[in-house]
């Protein structure tokens, strides 16, 4: 699967907003599930574009906030440090 194929950005059609279980969430489209025949088929595939743009549209609709990033930040670099 070429890697061209991939989404790297998500468009505003491309992601709906919903409360499930009193949780704010993003449902993606499946352009990001590997395609038919391929190693990945049906799994998703994140490039960092499009995960960059996932916490942008994450934070701009309240699904994150800024102190969840700081703490996912924490919480890697942390795991870095352990490894070595």
């Amino acid at each position: 699967m070429p890697l061209n194929d991939i989404a790297n950005r998500i468009s505003d059609e491309e992601f709906a907003l919903d409360t499930i279980e009193g949780e704010r969430v993003i449902i993606t489209s499946p352009i990001i599930l590997g395609t038919q025949g391929s190693e990945w088929e049906g799994s998703p595939i994140f490039r960092r574009d499009y995960l960059l743009a996932l916490l942008t549209h994450s934070i701009k609709h309240q699904v994150l906030d800024a102190a969840d990033i700081d703490a996912a930040l924490d919480r890697g670099a942390t795991a870095c440090q352990a490894c070595g």
